[in-house]
């Protein structure tokens, strides 16, 4: 494995590419790496994404990253339990969402899936 890479919050999705599959905030092993495009591990998967949608690091960020939706963003959970609305924190760990409740967003804050506790990175937005 080369690093780790999430795709950037401003990037456009295709609805024709595998960047579809991609979740804003979570970062996945890099597989390989070439001038254009790089090789992700998506459970499992073998997904090709044009480098300038990622950010690349060498190292698995250890602290939560807040995904603001916009308004014409679909939300990928509407109408079941994982719901969390147009603000949520993404698990460094395990993908998973995190609610953030009220205005005010936690310096710290807990997974309920795999139990990681970790900083919110409020300053990295996904």
């Amino acid at each position: 494995m080369l690093g780790w890479a999430r795709m950037w919050f401003a990037a456009k999705r295709d609805a024709e590419s595998d960047v579809q599959q991609l979740r804003h905030g979570a970062w996945y092993p890099v597989l390989s790496s070439g001038d254009k495009r790089v090789v992700l591990d998506v459970s499992g998967q073998r997904v090709a994404v044009p480098h300038d949608l990622l950010e690349v690091r060498p190292k698995r960020p250890d602290r939560f990253t807040v995904v603001y939706r916009t308004y014409d963003d679909p939300n990928p959970a509407r109408g079941t339990r994982a719901d969390l609305g147009r603000r949520y924190a993404v698990c460094p760990v395990c993908a998973s969402r995190v609610l953030i409740r009220g205005h005010v967003i936690p310096a710290v804050t807990t997974c309920q899936k795999c139990g990681h506790q970790g900083i919110v990175a409020w300053w990295e937005t996904g």
